[in-house]
């Protein structure tokens, strides 16, 4: 399984996405609205940072799990999947990152 088929399934496969992106265009916003920060962005600046930091999570995860997947070369495709799905089930790794994403607070 490649980052994006990894991606696309846990943004499939959970909600995750949808808590991160609240929290964290949230707390773009309140930055940029602070006197005390002096961070200037756009909203589509914004929206690229949440973006960027959605993909490093994502990036962070994939290469934790990867090194748990035992994979062969001469696997078929579908194969590497259904063995990357089965290691992320076992590991728990939706819900371990569901929950770290609720429990996500900025300072």
């Amino acid at each position: 399984m490649d980052f994006d088929e990894f991606k696309q399934y846990v943004e499939e496969n959970s909600g995750a996405k949808s808590i991160f992106f609240s929290k964290m265009t949230a707390y773009m916003k309140y930055m940029v609205e602070s006197e005390e920060n002096k961070i200037y962005l756009t909203e589509s600046q914004i929206e690229a940072e949440v973006k960027k930091n959605w993909n490093a999570s994502l990036q962070n995860m994939y290469n934790k799990v990867k090194g748990k997947v035992k994979v062969k070369k001469t696997d078929a495709h579908i194969v590497k999947v259904e063995k990357w799905i089965a290691q992320m089930s076992e590991l728990e790794v939706l819900d371990n990152f569901i929950e770290s994403i609720d429990n996500l607070e900025f300072d």
